[in-house]
């Protein structure tokens, strides 16, 4: 009765399958989605992650078709979408849960892909089935294998013929058999490449010719076999084809460039970031993203950081720059270089690198962490005149001073003042303004460091944890705490980002109030979505938060506009606009900062400068010659005619430069649209006309225990996996679909 039951059941089911109408409305494939700026401008297309590119019937070789057929449906020709005795093996082997491989036809492969999923069970394989039968009713042989030809997954993320022949060989789908070399047609070779793609197809991440090739080439050898079983060539074509080495060439096409790679990289991974993230809505809407960033900041900050740093030799750098009053990131820049080097752990060879590499680079503004100097003292700052410290309260600051802990190698901790190693008697914002260690360290001690710190971290400029570990006491106790907490107050232990400084800043600016960073505003659905332009996402101000009290606020941004007009910025920061801000520099000028707030644009923007070791100790090249300070590690010294390179000096310098070019293309800007001639545009001027290089500003270096800090590698991305399949629907010959994670803002 069982038996019977199952039979009647099946039957039932694939009548109604086959009695069901189908909609052959064809669905669209991916397509790019489209990034705009804060002012509508376009600023980056982006692809699909897969690569998938439809051909026409006549475009795909006929030797192409003969392949795919005989390595996976060989009487395609001759059945009617189904192959009664294979089915029914695949159904038992189901059943019995063994090995499903070679029970279905090409059309049931493609019906599979196209609109039933991989679930292993009977009625998946009779539901496929019928599918088929179906779909061989309305489409010509001709048609279907085509469909499926541009719909196959072949691994590396192509999807389609026509993508992988380029990729592999480098050459279109309707050339297989151009030889590049000799630029003459040949036709083994069209067999080759095409047995290759065809061997693979059943399994293409198993048999992955980038990973594999000799497993490949196993598949290849089964493929021309079968071949020439099929009479579609013959043993001598067959030998002739596998004596060609088709070793893939893995040719991409190169990515669109854009202004901003290190912006767009960063809102990419915000918007997949969301859990509602569609990767399939994403691409084949054609959804639309406006962003943050302003394009001409955008432009000024790149060349800025080229002029003043042109050389290949010279440091790491990064400038971005925030709108505080509701956390949109305005711009981004960075000059990413690091050497060819062996590293001391096993002296492991590393190829260098000389610019962001987009899609997998390493974000030195948002990601690379390095200390902070001085930048620290104005939370030091904020925090004394919470506690009811003010600006006027005088102290005196020696040229060095004496932690008697015995805490460094056994020794007393001493540190200093920078620049002339300047002593005297000093408010607190005259001390700030001139960047006065003596005076700020031992007041990071008085008011607490676990408060400078958890201030830090609300204010957005460092990460929670900067504070890690036990927090002693200092000073005449003899009990040690962790060494980088010792200078604490001027840097020391104290790891932040380009991004954090930015945002840190921003809450004093905006009256004591921090808001999260964000770097899109709104998306759209694309032209082809179903509601042409409708917003589907609002981003709105995050994170808002008070801070601090709007008269702390005042009082740090009256004291950080000293820095700037009688302290250690007062050298290179030469602007016709108010601006505030803070320089920080650590030992050995290894890192260098200025931090300056604009009220006219409303902006906080972080300049930073710094080799990719903070070290050179162990540190060999390419040939074990040990490294020297001024190229890949250690201190920034004689560069470009600064001496020394304080917070002051070419960090302040690549900000001011980057407010100097932005007025000029706002100027062009405005010129051209009230009809005017702007003029030539000015060539690069010489760093050195924008340097006093005659007398170097009075710094403040934070002593550090901290060792040398390098960027985290960035992860590599991982292969496309095979796709899975989409999910049951009633759709004509549609591209396979692929889902993915998802993530925000």
């Amino acid at each position: 009765m069982g038996v019977v039951a199952l039979v009647v059941g099946v039957g039932t089911f694939v009548g109604g399958l086959l009695a069901a109408p189908i909609d052959f409305a064809v669905a669209p494939p991916p397509t790019a989605a489209l990034l705009l700026a804060a002012d509508g401008r376009q600023l980056a297309v982006l692809e699909p992650p897969e690569k998938r590119e439809e051909v026409k019937a006549a475009d795909i070789p006929q030797v192409m078709r003969n392949a795919i057929i005989s390595a996976e449906d060989e009487r395609f020709l001759k059945h009617n979408g189904v192959d009664p005795l294979a089915t029914l093996r695949a159904v038992f082997r189901d059943l019995t849960g063994g090995n499903t491989q070679g029970g279905s036809t090409l059309t049931q492969q493609y019906v599979k892909n196209a609109y039933v999923g991989n679930e292993r069970s009977a009625l998946r394989k009779v539901r496929e089935a019928a599918l088929a039968v179906r779909l061989e009713q309305r489409l010509s042989k001709q048609e279907i294998i085509t469909d499926y030809l541009n719909a196959l997954y072949l691994g590396n993320g192509l999807y389609g013929v026509q993508a992988a022949s380029k990729y592999y060989f480098g050459v279109p789908i309707s050339q297989l058999d151009l030889n590049e070399g000799t630029g003459g047609r040949d036709p083994n070779l069209a067999l080759a490449r095409a047995s290759m793609l065809a061997g693979i197809a059943p399994a293409p991440s198993y048999w992955n010719p980038v990973k594999d090739f000799a497993t490949a080439r196993l598949r290849q050898k089964y493929t021309l076999n079968r071949m020439v079983v099929g009479g579609f060539a013959t043993a001598t074509q067959a030998t002739a084809a596998f004596r060609h080495n088709v070793r893939p060439l893995r040719k991409s096409p190169p990515a669109v460039k854009n202004d901003a790679p290190e912006f767009v990289d960063y809102v990419t991974n915000k918007i997949k970031q969301d859990p509602s993230y569609d990767e399939d809505r994403f691409f084949r809407g054609g959804i639309t993203v406006k962003t943050t960033l302003d394009l001409d900041l955008q432009t000024a900050f790149a060349q800025a950081l080229r002029e003043v740093l042109p050389d290949p030799t010279d440091p790491q750098a990064a400038l971005i720059a925030i709108d505080y009053t509701n956390g949109d990131i305005k711009a981004m820049a960075t000059l990413r270089r690091t050497p060819d080097l062996l590293e001391p752990n096993g002296q492991v060879y590393r190829k260098g690198v000389g610019g962001y590499e987009q899609r997998v680079g390493f974000n030195l503004a948002t990601a690379a962490k390095r200390a902070s100097g001085s930048t620290i003292k104005t939370f030091t700052l904020a925090t004394a005149l919470a506690a009811g410290h003010s600006l006027s309260e005088t102290r005196y600051g020696p040229p060095t001073q004496t932690i008697r802990c015995k805490c460094v190698n056994g020794k007393d901790y001493t540190y200093g003042n920078a620049g002339d190693g300047e002593a005297g008697r000093f408010s607190l914002r005259s001390a700030l303004a001139k960047s006065v260690n003596t005076i700020y360290l031992p007041l990071a001690n008085e008011v607490g460091r676990e408060k400078v710190g958890l201030l830090a971290e609300k204010a957005g400029l460092a990460p929670r944890g900067v504070l890690e570990g036990p927090c002693k006491k200092i000073g005449k106790s003899t009990s040690c705490p962790p060494a980088r907490f010792l200078s604490f107050g001027i840097g020391g232990g104290v790891e932040v980002t380009p991004l954090g400084e930015a945002v840190g800043y921003s809450t004093f600016a905006n009256a004591g109030v921090h808001v999260s960073p964000r770097s899109f505003t709104e998306v759209r659905a694309g032209a082809t979505g179903t509601n042409p332009g409708q917003v589907i996402t609002k981003v709105p101000i995050a994170g808002r938060a008070r801070i601090v009290s709007p008269a702390v606020a005042t009082d740090v941004v009256s004291a950080l506009t000293d820095v700037v007009e009688r302290g250690t910025a007062t050298a290179t920061v030469k602007l016709p606009f108010p601006v505030f801000g803070k320089t920080g520099t650590t030992n050995g000028s290894t890192d260098a900062w200025f931090v300056g707030c604009i009220p006219g644009q409303k902006i906080c923007v972080a300049s930073w400068m710094g080799y990719e070791y903070s070290t050179c100790t162990g540190l060999t090249n390419a040939k074990k010659e040990p490294l020297k300070v001024n190229g890949p590690c250690g201190g920034m010294k004689d560069l470009h005619g600064v001496k020394q390179v304080f917070g002051g000096t070419l960090p302040a310098l690549a900000f001011t430069r980057a407010q100097q070019i932005y007025a000029q293309i706002t100027a062009d800007r405005a010129a051209r649209a009230a009809g005017l001639d702007p003029g030539p545009t000015p060539s690069p001027t010489p760093t050195k006309r924008f340097i006093r290089t005659t007398a170097t500003p009075t710094k403040t270096v934070a002593p550090s225990a901290t060792p040398a800090v390098k960027p985290t590698a960035s992860p590599k991305p991982s292969p496309t996996p095979a796709p899975t399949s989409a999910p049951p629907v009633i759709l004509p010959p549609p591209p396979s679909q692929t889902s993915s994670p998802g993530p925000g803002p």
